[in-house]
C-alpha cells in the first residue's frame, strides 16, 4: 500500500484506534507494538507519522530534519542507515507499504549490508541474531 505524507502524518500515535506508523527510506512500518517508544510521551514519539531516514542515518533527534529527502550521506551514515533498516525489519516485520510522492537521494542499492542490528545486544529473542540484509519493499497490490 502506498501512503502519502499526509496519510502517514495521521498515524502519529495521537489518535486512538489508528496504528502508529513511521517511514525509513520510504518503507512504511507499523510500530504500534512499540507504542511505549513511538507513542505519546515515548522517547521516539517524534518519528511517529514521519519519515526519519536522515535522522536515523546521522543519529539525530532534531525534529527539523524529519521528512528530509535531499541530503548526502557518507559511508558511515549509510552503514548506520542499513543497520537501522535491518532493525526495523527484524523488530517490526516487513514494511506494510511505501511512502508515495517522495524520493530519497539515497536508495537501498546505495547501502551496504547491515553489520549490526541496533539494540540487539540488550537481550531478548534476537540478542544473538546476526544482522541480515533488509528485506525488499513489498510491491503494491493495488
Amino acid at each position: 500500500r502506498a501512503f502519502t505524507a499526509a496519510e502517514l502524518l495521521r498515524h502519529d500515535g495521537q489518535q486512538a484506534g489508528l496504528p502508529i506508523l513511521t517511514s525509513v527510506l520510504g518503507r512504511v512500518y507499523d510500530v504500534t507494538v512499540g507504542k511505549e517508544f513511538f507513542g505519546r510521551g515515548g522517547p521516539y514519539e517524534m518519528f511517529a507519522g514521519h519519515d526519519g531516514t536522515y535522522n536515523l542515518a546521522v543519529m539525530s533527534l532534531k525534529k527539523q530534519t524529519l521528512d528530509k529527502f535531499e541530503y548526502e550521506l557518507d559511508d558511515e551514515d549509510k552503514e548506520c542507515l542499513a543497520d537501522w533498516i535491518a532493525y526495523f525489519d527484524n523488530r517490526y516485520s516487513r514494511p506494510i507499504g511505501t511512502l508515495s510522492g517522495k524520493q530519497h537521494s539515497v536508495t537501498m542499492r546505495d547501502l551496504p549490508r547491515a553489520k549490526k542490528i541496533p539494540f540487539s545486544d540488550m537481550g531478548g529473542d534476537d540478542s544473538d541474531a546476526p544482522a541480515t540484509a533488509a528485506a525488499p519493499t513489498p510491491a503494491s497490490k493495488l
